[in-house]
């Protein structure tokens, strides 16, 4: 019989022998097949093949994403059932219906009877993430190490399982996808995680989890975070945490409150802790403004409010305009504070946060200009008071056409409907010669003169003549008007300084009287100019080229005037100049009011458009006849 080698000590035993002389070692298990082998070979897709149990084990291991595809698709459980093994048949089965594939795939392999398999295995730095306390509205950036402490290729995710809202994964390279983070290395692995405490509420303590699945174990890693609110900064309520702290600081000072309300400081500061804003829409008015906010608090109770009247009527003369008010009133000693919204173009709202104690005032004006005269029409106020109590205040305004009025001739209504639904009416045009024709173009001949004059003193007294710069022909002379301003002579420069102002004056009345900020004049003096500069720009640089009809006809009257025009005196001939320009200009308005009378409406609502300003001045002065007959209503 062949002597036998100890697989331990390498010594030759009898044949015969069981166990080694010299250790004790068992001499047949050496020379057996392994315990562990597979009855014929398993085989991936990648080619690896497997005749053991530890092979099977090392390839799952090595192959991760390719093993937990077969898991799900059922080829472990037909091939282990195929060998006899149908106790590992039916743990690969229920892997199928495991929600995580990962997970299923994990449990499968530790079921797996293999002998020494030292596969990845995975340790992660640190265990537990203490952020500690955060302002709101901070984020941080923490690294979490993925280490890899076996053999082979750590390969699984990293999930966010709990407090995905201000928790994320960024991995490496940029954000994981779904809160995910792949994994997969043989040794270390840093993966960025991202804190944004943007909209969370404050004060308060957040926990989070983090969920580590790999080919080399599962862990989970707790994450928390005490998130401290932003103290208020502002003087005198610095240092205040709470909203609760602030109502209280704010009934002691309800004053100093009220710039701090309508500025919306109050609100960022809200907003900045992650707290709703009790108070919805634009604050309110003066100490108003703190009595809104106690109410949305609901540290005050509302009071009960009515208006002085649920109607009102207007019998109006085309085209005046009419005004009306009607008090917002609570018996409780207590302040009030609407938004006021009109649904019809011709009825203004003139104090659309109207706010007082116990009562405020609700202004509006009436405007006929904008109503088709001839009948009533209806419209409404939309009031919300506090506490978003709604109102509705009904206005009738009846509008009586002037006698002989010339729109009677160029539009007709349709006849009166009766007040109490006030549809829109249809307004058409009448075409009988000559009244519909002949208006549009005597109104806008008379503007082309109107506008013209204007002119004459900021373009050709001031900028033309007072500061023209030396050249070949004196200021004011014949030949002076034979050309053109030069860019070089500073006519667009002066004109602009002359004239820009113009704008910063509108833009203050305009808020003055619609605004009810008090920056608001100083905000539309701002605009009004910047506006006024770019518009007399423009004009200046167009007004040469709406002058080449009268420069072409002054040049055309050189040969008849010859040697005079060097004996008259320059004063003579800049009202001559004037003149001529202000005809050409009349005969162009005409001829523009004539095509844009062809244009049909359109081209009516540009001539109005056009004899806006002439409308508002001769109203503003009480001539109400004038101001319509540039009206075209």
């Amino acid at each position: 019989m062949a002597h036998l080698v100890c697989p331990r000590c390498q010594r030759t035993n009898p044949g015969e022998a069981t166990f080694c002389h010299f250790d004790g070692a068992p001499l047949r298990q050496a020379v057996g097949p392994p315990a562990n082998q597979l009855p014929h070979e398993f085989v991936f897709p990648s080619g690896r093949r497997c005749r053991t149990f530890d092979d099977l084990v090392q390839g799952c291991q090595y192959e991760w994403e390719e093993a937990r595809d077969l898991l799900s698709k059922g080829v472990f459980s037909s091939y282990l059932a195929s060998i006899g093994r149908t106790d590992l048949a039916r743990v690969a089965q229920e892997g199928q219906t495991q929600a995580d594939p990962d997970i299923a795939l994990h449990n499968f392999v530790n079921s797996l009877p293999a002998n020494q398999v030292q596969g990845p295995r995975l340790d992660l730095t640190p265990r537990r993430l203490m952020l500690g306390t955060l302002r709101a509205g901070d984020s941080r950036q923490v690294r979490l190490t993925i280490t890899n402490q076996g053999k082979g290729l750590l390969q699984g995710k990293l999930t966010v399982a709990e407090g995905g809202q201000w928790l994320h994964v960024e991995g490496v390279g940029g954000p994981g996808s779904n809160g995910q983070c792949p994994l997969k290395t043989a040794r270390e692995q840093q993966v960025l995680l991202r804190v944004e405490t943007r909209g969370l509420p404050a004060p308060q303590t957040y926990s989070a989890r983090l969920q580590v699945i790999t080919n080399g174990g599962i862990v989970e890693v707790p994450v928390r975070l005490d998130l401290a609110s932003v103290p208020f900064t502002k003087a005198p309520f610095q240092g205040v945490t709470t909203p609760r702290e602030l109502a209280e600081q704010m009934r002691a000072q309800p004053k100093a409150a009220v710039p701090l309300l309508e500025s919306g400081e109050v609100e960022r500061w809200f907003t900045a802790n992650g707290w709703a804003y009790p108070v919805q829409g634009p604050p309110a008015r003066g100490v108003a403004a703190v009595q809104q906010f106690f109410e949305g608090m609901g540290l005050s109770r509302p009071p009960e409010v009515e208006l002085s009247a649920n109607e009102i009527r207007f019998t109006l003369n085309y085209p005046e305009t009419a005004r009306g008010q009607v008090t917002l009133r609570t018996a409780a000693k207590k302040w009030v504070y609407a938004q006021v919204t009109s649904d019809a173009p011709w009825l203004r709202v003139l104090t659309p946060n109207p706010s007082g104690p116990q009562q405020a005032v609700i202004t509006f004006e009436a405007d006929s200009a904008a109503m088709p005269p001839g009948r009533t029409h209806q419209a409404s106020l939309r009031i919300e008071a506090n506490a978003g109590q709604k109102l509705t205040l009904r206005v009738l305004a009846e509008v009586n056409q002037p006698p002989g009025s010339p729109s009677r001739r160029l539009f007709r209504t349709e006849p009166a409907v009766p007040s109490t639904a006030a549809p829109a009416p249809r307004v058409g045009l009448e075409l009988p010669l000559p009244a519909s024709w002949v208006r549009p173009v005597v109104v806008l001949a008379l503007l082309g003169f109107l506008y013209r004059a204007l002119l004459a003193l900021p373009a050709d007294l001031f900028a033309r003549v007072l500061m023209a710069p030396p050249g070949p022909a004196s200021p004011g002379s014949f030949g002076f008007w034979l050309a053109a301003p030069a860019v070089e002579s500073g006519f667009i420069k002066y004109f602009t300084l002359a004239t820009f102002w113009l704008g910063a004056v509108g833009g203050l009345v305009l808020l003055t009287r619609r605004g009810s900020r008090w920056t608001d004049p100083f905000s539309g003096l701002i605009a009004g100019a910047v506006a006024g500069l770019m518009a007399s720009a423009t004009f200046a640089c167009l007004m040469p080229v709406l002058d080449t009809l009268p420069r072409l006809f002054w040049k055309g009257l050189d040969p008849l005037v010859g040697t005079t025009s060097l004996a008259a005196p320059a004063w003579l001939w800049t009202p001559l100049w004037l003149g001529v320009a202000m005809g050409f200009w009349i005969l162009q308005g005409a001829a523009a009011g004539l095509l844009l009378r062809l244009c049909g409406r359109p081209g009516l609502r540009l001539i109005v458009w056009a004899g806006w300003p002439f409308q508002w001045f001769f109203r503003l002065c009480g001539l109400q006849r004038a101001a319509a007959f540039f009206a075209l209503h």
